[in-house]
């Protein structure tokens, strides 16, 4: 463009009049200053961007919901001291591999032995005294016999003689006692193990009040490990025991282990207005390189699809700035193309939704769609349900973060409440199912409309499209492998609106972005 405007401008110089050969040089240059000025203002000098696009193609499809917890070893020992006393001797030391019953450290044995003396002497006199009585007793026997002696001074002398007796096993329980103190001043390991923790040294003493003290920590086998996962309210529905884990630990970033889900508590805790749940998780340890209080980075596999057919979430989240091509993208999914869930149900899903990562489970399937297909609601319930999330909709309050999540999830019972006294008794044994958890998960599919780029023109096609995770959604029907789906660029003007975050809502146009469901 701008060797044309100058080739132009040397034409038209060279035809220049003859009163213009001196002064006109200037005239000609301010002129051709102001063309160049006006043809940036206006845009000229901008090539168009060029379409981007991505190929459709067949690959796996993992929907995951994503938490962080602390590594554990799967059996550990707290050993503590129930006697009292300072430090004398420390045997082991951090990451010391330890036998059962092996000395672990001493206390001062001085005391117990001093108690052990004391108790010694107490039952001596206790046995003394038993001699006595029981000497008192036989005599008396004799007296009675020959009629000497009461019922009453007998019936003393058999009191005098238990009491005698009482004595002697008290302090034999004394003498006991005293000798288990001293054998407990020797600090032995319950397990086989290593020593993790250590929180004693010498000298250090020891007291033992309600609570015993704790000296060291063992853990049995740290070749398997277990990690404490905290998972939302929101995820805690779809994670079962069994499931595969992955996760990763900052000291080996680039290194991914793998475990299995063990134990789902069913304890939940309250912590700034978000209950969380605590899901066990167990993997092996290679080279033990994995150390206890690690933090876990955990992504809870609750499906994977293999070699399905896929297409990119930007490319569902792509608008042409045309307003006409706009108008066709609603026109597929508004008129006529409503599949097993219409287009008025993705529509009314909310904007904020669509922020999330796709794939990480967080409030997956809140709209009417999922409340559908696992209901199996006919087409006047369908409507009734649209109506009250719609309705909900409209007066719920707008929150972020987790308060959003929690108020998609009170929409959800609302609605369910209002189609309640519709439902039929087949129906509402699958809501009893929904509601616990036990039934069978059914996928919701949506339509949505993706642009193919043809002759150099943004095309719209409408899809079904199901499951999805971070990077790609799958597609059940509308494309084929090898098509190239439009992903961002081409020309750019005031009115295009840009979406943000990841499948989950409705694009204008009529692209429906999809969460996996």
């Amino acid at each position: 463009m701008f060797a044309a405007l100058k080739q132009k401008a040397s034409e038209i110089w060279s035809k220049r009049p003859g009163f213009l050969r001196g002064r006109g040089l200037w005239i000609a240059g301010g002129a051709l200053a102001l063309v160049l000025v006006g043809w940036s203002v206006l845009g000229g000098g901008e090539e168009e961007e060029p379409y981007r696009t991505a190929t459709v193609d067949r690959g796996s499809i993992t929907r995951v919901v994503s938490a962080t917890g602390t590594l554990q070893p799967l059996v550990s020992a707290n050993v503590g001291s129930t006697v009292s006393g300072p430090v004398i001797e420390v045997l082991v030391d951090f990451n010391s591999q330890v036998r059962a019953n092996q000395v672990l450290a001493r206390l001062d044995p001085t005391p117990f032995q001093q108690r052990i003396v004391q108790a010694q002497a107490t039952l001596a006199q206790s046995q003394a005294q038993l001699a006595v009585a029981e000497s008192d007793y036989q005599r008396y026997v004799l007296l009675q016999q020959r009629g000497f002696a009461s019922e009453q001074l007998m019936a003393q002398q058999r009191a005098a003689r238990d009491t005698a007796r009482a004595a002697v096993s008290q302090a034999q329980a004394s003498v006991a006692t005293a000798r288990t103190d001293l054998e407990r001043s020797v600090i032995r390991s319950p397990i086989d193990g290593v020593v993790v923790d250590r929180q004693v040294n010498v000298g250090q003493p020891v007291a033992s009040s309600l609570q015993a003290a704790t000296l060291f920590v063992i853990a049995q086998d740290l070749s398997r490990l277990q990690a404490n996962i905290t998972v939302d309210e929101a995820d805690i529905g779809e994670v079962n025991e069994g499931q595969a884990v992955r996760f990763t630990v900052d000291a080996f970033p680039d290194r991914e282990f793998e475990g299995r889900v063990s134990q789902v508590r069913q304890q939940g805790v309250a912590e700034s207005g978000v209950v969380s749940y605590t899901v066990v998780v167990e993997a092996d340890n290679p080279g033990r390189q994995l150390l206890p209080g690690m933090t876990a980075n955990a992504d809870i596999v609750l499906e994977q699809r293999d070699e399905v057919l896929r297409v990119p979430n930007t490319a569902l989240r792509f608008v042409p700035a045309d307003p006409e091509l706009v108008a066709q993208g609603r026109a597929l999914v508004g008129g006529g193309g409503q599949g097993r869930s219409g287009a008025g149900e993705a529509q009314a899903q909310p904007r904020g939704e669509g922020g999330a990562a796709a794939g990480q489970g967080q409030g997956r399937g809140r709209g009417v769609a999922q409340i559908a297909e696992t209901l199996q609601l006919n087409e006047q319930q369908r409507a009734a349900a649209q109506t009250a999330f719609e309705n909900a909709m409209a007066s719920a309050p707008r929150g972020q973060g987790g308060d959003r999540r929690a108020a998609m999830r009170r929409i959800r019972e609302q609605v369910i409440r209002e189609i309640e006294p519709t439902l039929s008794a087949e129906q509402r044994t699958l809501l009893e199912q929904m509601r616990a958890g036990g039934g069978p998960r059914q996928e919701v599919r949506q339509q949505a409309v993706v642009w193919v780029l043809r002759n150099n023109r943004p095309t719209p096609v409408q899809v079904e499209v199901g499951v999805a995770d971070n990077s790609f959604t799958l597609v059940h029907s509308g494309l084929s492998e090898g098509d190239e789906v439009i992903i961002g660029g081409g020309p750019q003007n005031e009115d295009r609106q840009q979406q943000r975050g990841g499948p989950g809502g409705m694009a204008p146009g009529g692209g429906v972005r999809i969460r996996g469901a």
